[in-house]
């Protein structure tokens, strides 16, 4: 059994650590209201780019472009033999489940690809995803640390630049992008979406209504200027860097949600094992109190004697 002392050692650091996580839970609070604000002033713009995106490429099929895709973004590959992985995750730990999570996800889905006979390659973004990659049988196109809790969109533009690359110099036919998508404080979903090639939404969903194209009329048409070829050059590279930018705001924001959580729970732990460690304290005063009184006791009877 632990000596009165010891354990009393043990009790201060145990506060310590406790004034440590009380802190960092303070610290998270604070900074998850701005991700929480950034993530939710960031996905209707993203939501409205991939209508356009998806408006202008109605249109470019409603000219007629018989050479095929008007971009190389729009092009998708006949057959599929490498395929993408841009994993984000956050450059500190001490956030739950939340990096090792999101890890396993595009792990999982590498695995389906493997399968499949494709070759997979990752883009790591954050010092978690490439900790997490290194020891797998997986090829690592480029990493990128050091985001920042506050990151602008020129931090994406690198990102998504390396998986515009290597789509259009075909190391890859298509790209996935993994992340933790914030839904609540309690809960960040691991997400799986595909990123390139670029499939306008009414693709995706043949129920959804197309947007209008052709000329201006009563209907709600539109004209392009100067061409569909050369808003299509400028606008889908912005709608990836966008896509990346909102994937990074809602991992820094589930980042956060996922620390103070878990910051509160290490909290709550140290202040249980506090109660514990006292308990034992008391316990361990008091038998060293009653054996010094047995001492004196039986020393008082020996003299009597």
């Amino acid at each position: 059994m632990a000596t009165a002392r010891e354990i009393q050692r043990r009790m201060r650091s145990v506060r310590n650590i406790r004034q440590i996580t009380k802190a960092m839970e303070l610290i998270a609070v604070t900074r998850l209201r701005r991700a929480q604000q950034r993530v939710l002033a960031a996905r209707p713009y993203a939501g409205k780019l991939g209508d356009l995106v998806a408006q202008i490429a109605a249109h470019s099929h409603g000219e007629g472009n018989a050479t095929g895709p008007a971009h190389p973004l729009l092009a998708v590959a006949k057959s599929v033999r490498r395929s993408g992985v841009v994993l984000v995750t956050s450059d500190r730990g001490l956030c739950g489940a939340l990096n090792g999570n999101v890890i396993r996800a595009a792990l999982a889905h590498a695995g389906r690809e493997r399968a499949a006979g494709r070759e997979v390659a990752f883009i790591a973004v954050g010092r978690k995803a490439m900790n997490g990659l290194r020891h797998s049988p997986y090829r690592v196109l480029a990493d990128f640390q050091g985001v920042g809790d506050n990151p602008s969109m020129a931090k994406a533009s690198p990102v998504a630049q390396a998986a515009i690359a290597a789509f259009v110099a075909a190391d890859i036919d298509e790209a996935v992008i993994v992340y933790p998508r914030f839904v609540s404080t309690l809960r960040q979903d691991p997400t799986v979406r595909p990123l390139l090639p670029i499939i306008p939404a009414e693709a995706r969903d043949p129920h959804r209504p197309h947007p209008p194209s052709g000329g201006a009329d009563d209907q709600g048409g539109f004209l392009l200027e100067p061409d569909t070829d050369t808003l299509l050059g400028q606008i889908l590279p912005r709608f990836v860097e966008v896509q990346v930018y909102q994937a990074i705001l809602e991992a820094i924001a589930s980042e956060f949600s996922a620390r103070m959580v878990a910051m509160r729970n290490a909290t709550d732990n140290a202040t249980d094992l506090i109660k514990s460690l006292q308990l034992g304290y008391n316990k361990a005063r008091q038998a060293t109190i009653t054996r010094e009184i047995i001492e004196v006791s039986s020393g008082a009877m020996a003299l009597g004697k």
